[in-house]
């Protein structure tokens, strides 16, 4: 049985070793394996050079954009080339560890679940640097479960361990951040059996490279949310 893992870069030269490293090295389930994607987003900062070191090592791919054209973007790319039992995204820059995998495949596995979501908000701890984020995120998720009857604690996080062949047969159109909040509306909409477990996670600053901005990220999450209300499944 096998995880394939998708990790979207932009600019990242100071990190995408490291996380090729944790993501290799992270244990799994006896009789899993995994496989990486990296989907890079025309990376300008050396980026693209430290991939082309790693892309023909065994089970790793490299996909080159030809533009910057966002993280929706780049999963939708990827899932294509994913044969596995289960799909997760990963981000590059650290704030999430791939130690929490096997965590995630085993409640899936003994709950029988289409998608497992790594919630950052553990008994009822939020994990952010900046409050503006914690307070946008736990709207958003109110906001979700509002519309959709749903108890989601953490719309926002990038883990989300999903069956491949369920996910393949969702029609997805974000091409930034707000796939997120498409997916864990669809969740809902295509009546997946979901499940949550609590994950670490460490964020970065602004400064550290943090790119989603609280504004203009929120306002195109909640136009999402409200875009997928609307529409039919």
């Amino acid at each position: 049985m096998k995880l394939f893992v998708i990790i979207c870069t932009y600019n990242e030269k100071n990190t995408i070793l490291e996380i090729f490293k944790r993501v290799k090295e992270a244990s799994l389930p006896p009789g899993w394996e995994k496989e990486i994607i990296f989907v890079d987003n025309c990376s300008t900062d050396g980026t693209r050079e430290l991939l082309a070191q790693v892309e023909n090592e065994n089970n790793t791919r490299v996909i080159y954009q030809t533009g910057n054209l966002g993280k929706g973007h780049s999963v939708r790319k990827a899932i294509p080339f994913c044969t596995g039992e289960f799909v997760i995204p990963q981000d590059a820059d650290l704030e999430y560890d791939p130690a929490d995998y096997c965590n995630l495949i085993t409640h899936a596995l003994k709950e029988r679940l289409d998608v497992v979501i790594g919630s950052r908000v553990s008994k009822g701890v939020n994990y952010h640097v900046y409050k503006i984020n914690e307070w946008g995120i736990a709207r958003l998720t109110s906001f979700t479960n509002l519309l959709f009857h749903t108890n989601y604690t953490d719309v926002a996080t990038c883990y989300k361990l999903m069956r491949t062949s369920k996910l393949k047969e969702l029609k997805l159109k974000s091409n930034n951040f707000n796939l997120d909040f498409e997916l864990c509306a669809k969740f809902a909409k295509h009546g997946w059996r979901t499940g949550e477990v609590n994950i670490h996670y460490v964020p970065r600053t602004f400064k550290e490279g943090r790119k989603m901005r609280p504004l203009t990220g929120g306002v195109g999450a909640l136009l999402t949310i409200l875009r997928e209300w609307i529409t039919k499944v």
